[in-house]
């Protein structure tokens, strides 16, 4: 039997026949949704929204108000949200400080961690380190450098793991 002429005839299943009715019905839903969010926001300002522009709800006003209902092309938009680093990045007094692309192209190289079993974290952070003392940015402390180029040593599960951390939670 090869996928083109199945030696049976294909059976009909009620179920996959409703759902896919009912996904094809999501989407005309969500398309219109989004037109209509796009006509609405083609509309020019009126007197009224121009005078409450600044004003904010207070928060408990705004916690209590319902959300409009989220499709599923809603869920399926890239969001910024959760995307900030569980690094907290040190000031820099330098004005010119900048990471060299070479200095990066050479961790992602040579200094990559992944996660998995067989390697050693220990024994990653020992050769991370090393590479990151073999050179000084003046007016820049060793934890600057460090907190900076540190994700760019990890790579599949390792980097995973980072983006998993809360947000601020590795200082140095």
């Amino acid at each position: 039997m090869t996928r083109r002429n199945p030696s049976r005839p294909l059976l009909f299943d009620e179920k996959i026949d409703r759902t896919v009715h009912r996904n094809q019905r999501e989407i005309r839903r969500s398309l219109r949704y989004t037109e209509n969010e796009q006509e609405e926001d083609t509309q020019l300002p009126t007197d009224e929204m121009v005078e409450n522009q600044g004003n904010q709800l207070p928060p408990t006003i705004a916690a209590n108000q319902n959300p409009a209902p989220r499709t599923m092309y809603d869920y399926a938009k890239p969001s910024l949200i959760g995307t900030e680093s569980s690094i907290v990045k040190p000031a820099v007094a330098a004005n010119t400080f900048e990471l060299k692309p070479n200095t990066i192209q050479m961790i992602k190289q040579f200094i990559q961690f992944d996660g998995l079993q067989d390697e050693d974290p220990n024994a990653h952070l020992a050769n991370f380190l090393e590479f990151c003392d073999t050179f000084k940015i003046n007016g820049v402390s060793d934890d600057a450098i460090r907190l900076r180029l540190f994700p760019f040593s990890l790579r599949n599960k390792a980097k995973q793991w980072l983006n998993s951390l809360p947000r601020g939670s590795i200082t140095t």
